[in-house]
């Protein structure tokens, strides 16, 4: 039995650190929240077991979860050719800018069936757009590819809030928003009393699609033996470049995907003036999944939970709500250390070993 669960550690050591170091994140906001509140108890509780207090509330957890689950995909894409592109949150953004301008001023007599389904797919193919530039920019002109995307974001969230204020606004309006989205374009809210919609079916369908695509297909194994290894890749006939291209465009695409599925199950019009942060905190649910689209889900669950506690202690206690960040560069500092439970992991091995040398 003993040596049963030595190899299964083995063999899923990867999910097995990824839970010690949520667990280890965990720990450390509870031991924040004591000594910052002056009602340690109260915030504890709070931040632990209010996320799941009434179906409004984990609502908005799910609600949190589809569109960083999105751009977590869309990372893993990315990663999977070693890529550390950022693109995910200006595209994520500019993608939702866009699908409300198309919805509200270019076809708001879209069919009803095909209108969703028309704005999503413009979503992925901005999204895809977005995230050729910088690929082809680096392929091209050797570009180096984190320092062209932190600045794509900034042209790109501000070409967003451009759209809405001189192309798309309300002028009915005493706030900056949009012109209403019409209900035909918008997805429909599968738990009542909520705003969540069809989009977490899709992203599901979407783990699924890209986890698939990346194991199951002559182009996934490609892409992930680049990511390995691009010289071994290059001289296997692999033609990297346009592989890296590839990856990097549906990367962009899915967190596209994301923007227009975030505005047209969750809003009424277009209202985002500034970032978000969800192509950042997919960045974070990919590096904590340590680029695996099937761990993207239980990744965008947990950063799901700490954000929301993280609002309702913030709101409710005296614990501020900079804690959480706190919290995730922990767990994201402990992820990326590539030595952290490799002492562990070592010693497994070498008591299988010696176990099948023995003949055991």
């Amino acid at each position: 039995m003993k040596m049963k669960m030595n190899r299964l550690f083995v063999k899923n050591f990867e999910l097995f650190r990824t839970l010690v170091v949520i667990l280890i994140g965990f720990a450390i906001s509870l031991i924040l929240i004591y000594f910052i509140s002056d009602e340690p108890v109260k915030a504890i509780t709070t931040y632990m077991f209010k996320p799941f207090d009434g179906i409004r509330r984990i609502g908005s957890m799910i609600e949190y979860m589809i569109p960083i689950m999105f751009a977590g995909l869309g990372m893993c894409m990315m990663l999977s050719v070693s890529q550390f592109n950022l693109i995910g949150d200006g595209a994520l953004f500019l993608s939702a800018a866009a699908v409300s301008y198309f919805a509200t001023v270019l076809i708001p007599n879209c069919p009803p069936i095909l209108f969703p389904i028309v704005m999503i797919v413009a979503g992925a193919l901005i999204g895809g757009g977005c995230g050729a530039i910088p690929a082809y920019l680096q392929s091209r002109f050797k570009t180096n590819i984190v320092v062209v995307t932190l600045m794509m974001n900034y042209v790109l969230i501000l070409g967003g809030v451009y759209m809405l204020l001189y192309w798309m606004r309300d002028p009915s309006k005493t706030y900056v928003g949009s012109l209403p989205i019409p209900d035909a374009a918008k997805l429909a809210t599968i738990i009542p009393k909520t705003h969540v919609s069809l989009g977490i079916i899709l992203a599901i369908v979407a783990t699924v699609a890209v986890n698939w695509f990346l194991n199951q297909t002559k182009a996934g194994y490609q892409m992930r033996m680049i990511g390995q290894n691009p010289q071994f890749a290059k001289y296997s006939g692999i033609n990297v470049v346009k592989y890296v291209i590839i990856a990097q465009v549906i990367g962009g695409a899915l967190a596209g995907i994301g923007g227009a599925v975030d505005i047209l199950g969750k809003y009424d019009r277009f209202i985002w003036l500034t970032s978000n942060g969800y192509g950042f905190d997919g960045m974070m649910i990919a590096v904590i999944a340590k680029g695996n689209p099937k761990h993207i889900p239980l990744a965008a669950l947990f950063l799901a939970y700490i954000k929301i506690g993280a609002d309702l202690v913030g709101t409710t206690t005296d614990v501020p709500l900079d804690f959480v960040l706190v919290v995730q560069s922990v767990i994201v500092m402990l992820v990326a250390a590539v030595s952290f439970m490799s002492g562990v992991r070592q010693k497994a091995v070498v008591k299988i070993a010696s176990a099948e040398k023995a003949g055991v």
